[in-house]
């Protein structure tokens, strides 16, 4: 049944109700009673309960903001209906007026020190001005003095972690529902949350310099949020802490405070003669998060943090718990991330060593607040440079290092294969054949156990091709035949493993002398894919299947017109692939075939000689960043 949206007559009609009896649109920093409308029929009513600072100034300034609001959405406007309405008006307001939540803090002798720290963070304010915009713009203020309380944050941080955690909230991963799209990219490492496992919503939220706290509860079609909001831990701490009043106790009375007015809510809607019948069960993200208000003004008392994420300019990004095996509980460990992503960019740029420098500052960090996942990827990270200056030795210690880590446990399976697999693949290069088959078994006999694990078909699938081409080496032909039916039956669900299937297998034979079989595989394995394979995942080791075979028409069975076909097929992929290393490579060794082909194929010294100086520059950046000896 679709609904009839609200006439301008009966928004105005209601809005004239309300504000008759006190309610206003404005979220003013003033007005502690606030209502919000949409035509659809969502109607909200929010009360502010602030607790004011102790000294008179010339600023808005509260010690602690609570919010108590109801979210509703209604059939039609009628007697049943506007009786409700008037009743929620009536006992909110009610419950208001009873309530006393009055602070007492000792401001005797310290009124000079105060003033100058609320100098410091608290910025100028309007008359009327938006609660959002103001608080915001207390927020910004705090964000530019931070040096000023560095030393007080994590202290801030370590006196808050029993409280918060005695009242059944534990570091999570989890995330409000409105904050899921993301956050500025400068709070991703300066916020920390706190939650339990119940199914709705409730959330304590430490950021540096604010607090917040909420509780959601979706109960007889009204939705209800309760909780607070405070930009004075820093004022609390440093000047106000005595016996008799602290940041820990305070809290823990606020988020009691706030869970006691959610009662009283309920109480509310338990009193009223409500027909069940006249309300909407609606969508509560959908509906709270557009902004098709009356006025563009939604009173829902979402985070400050939400509000900061809907004005931001830019893109949002997501907080990167996917690198935690255990929610962080300080800043140190949230703003090293900022170290990790910093020496990504770095290696992207060839600066290997100022990069390998922040890896070794971040592991310290993460090793002793025992974040493995992390460590164990920043241990992947520096074997990735190492292994790309060559550096065979180092690379081998932090691939041990790494796996010694993550089989301690708290670590995903995962990164326990990839490890494996790394490992694998370097004693298989350096023809340490036993070692490697004993890593390449490990992931067979792990994930054949496996219902379900991320890329079991990719890792069983190589291990098993690297187990055929082992016991090839090792003239056990009949279980070499038996893996590569495995690995085979598997590239069908993998790209990855039917590339390097016929891309290996062919090297294998080109070692021991057999060209022919080689070039069957080569061009199997691009027949299996098609000349235009283009997938970006798996194209350099496609490029590589190319090439063989294109050195197996210039230096082999010479045939100029199918050398010059899959030369030309890579002439414009191979240049977008070179921002990598592992690309460049690829294009030494286009450059170089194509050298070949003009010097040895077409005799045409000029265009050889022009292809071979192109090769022997990308050589020498290489050269240049230690890449390549």
């Amino acid at each position: 049944m679709s609904i009839r949206p609200f006439s301008t007559n009966e928004i105005e009609n209601l809005r004239m109700v309300l504000e008759k009896n006190g309610w206003q649109i404005k979220a003013s920093v003033e007005n502690n009673f606030r209502y919000s409308l949409k035509k659809n029929k969502v109607i909200i009513f929010t009360i502010k309960f602030p607790v004011a600072f102790p000294l008179r100034i010339n600023v808005p300034l509260e010690i602690v903001n609570f919010r108590l609001s109801l979210a509703f959405k209604i059939w039609d406007l009628n007697q049943s209906t506007n009786k409700l309405i008037l009743y929620l008006l009536k006992m909110l307001r009610d419950l208001a007026i009873q309530i006393s939540i009055e602070h007492s803090f000792l401001v005797e002798g310290k009124e000079k020190a105060i003033v100058d720290l609320l100098n410091l963070i608290i910025p100028e304010s309007s008359k009327g001005e938006n609660e959002n915009t103001w608080k915001n713009k207390i927020r910004i203020s705090l964000m530019t003095k931070r040096d000023e309380f560095q030393e007080q944050e994590q202290s801030i941080v370590n006196e808050l972690l029993p409280t918060v955690n005695k009242s059944g909230l534990f570091p999570t991963f989890k995330l409000p529902w409105e904050l899921r799209t993301g956050v500025p990219k400068i709070r991703t490492s300066e916020t920390l949350f706190f939650s339990n496992d119940e199914p709705i919503d409730e959330f304590f939220i430490i950021e540096k310099g604010f607090l917040t706290y909420f509780k959601d509860l979706d109960y007889k079609k009204f939705y209800i949020r309760s909780g607070f909001d405070s930009y004075t831990p820093y004022i609390i701490y440093r000047l106000l802490n005595s016996t008799d009043v602290n940041l820990e106790l305070l809290i823990d009375n606020w988020i009691k405070f706030a869970r006691m007015m959610l009662n009283s809510m309920i109480e509310i809607i338990e009193l009223a003669e409500i027909n069940q019948h006249d309300l909407i069960q609606f969508n509560v993200e959908r509906e709270l998060q557009n902004n098709e208000f009356e006025e563009d003004t939604n009173n829902f008392p979402f985070t400050a943090l939400h509000y900061e994420s809907m004005i931001k300019k830019g893109e949002l990004y997501q907080i990167h718990n996917d690198l935690f095996n255990s929610p962080p509980t300080n800043f140190e460990v949230l703003e090293t991330i900022n170290l990790y992503t910093e020496a990504e960019e770095l290696i992207k740029n060839y600066r290997f060593d100022d990069a390998t420098e922040l890896l070794n500052q971040s592991l310290k960090v993460f090793n002793k607040n025992r974040q493995k996942k992390i460590v164990v990827s920043i241990l992947l990270k520096l074997y990735h440079i190492a292994s790309l200056l060559n550096r065979d030795e180092i690379a081998l210690n932090y691939l041990t290092t790494a796996l010694g880590i993550a089989k301690s446990g708290e670590v995903p399976i995962e990164y326990i294969m990839k490890i494996h697999y790394k490992l694998g693949k370097f004693f298989f290069l350096r023809k340490n054949l036993p070692q490697a088959l004993n890593h390449f078994s490990v992931i067979v006999s792990f994930l054949e156990k496996e219902e379900q694990s991320i890329k079991k078909e990719e890792y069983v699938g190589l291990a098993t091709l690297y187990m055929g081409l082992i016991h090839d080496e090792q003239s056990q032909l009949a279980l070499a035949k038996s893996e590569y039916k495995k690995a085979l039956q598997l590239a069908i669900s993998s790209k990855k493993v039917k590339l390097n299937y016929y891309l290996l297998r062919a090297k294998q034979h080109k070692d021991k002398g057999n060209l022919s079989q080689s070039q069957k595989l080569l061009k199997a394995g691009i027949d299996a894919v098609g000349i235009e394979f283009d997938d970006k995942k798996y194209q350099l080791t496609f490029f590589d299947l190319v090439l063989e075979l294109t050195e197996f028409y210039i230096h082999q069975r010479v045939d100029s017109r199918k050398a010059l076909f899959l030369l030309k097929s890579l002439e414009h992929r191979v240049p977008l692939n070179m921002k990598e290393i592992s690309g460049i490579k690829r294009g030494i060794r286009w450059n170089l075939l194509m050298s070949d082909y003009f010097d040895m194929l077409v005799k045409n010294s000029k265009n050889a000689s022009y292809y071979y100086k192109q090769g022997q520059i990308l050589i020498n950046q290489l050269k240049k960043i230690g890449a390549m000896n």
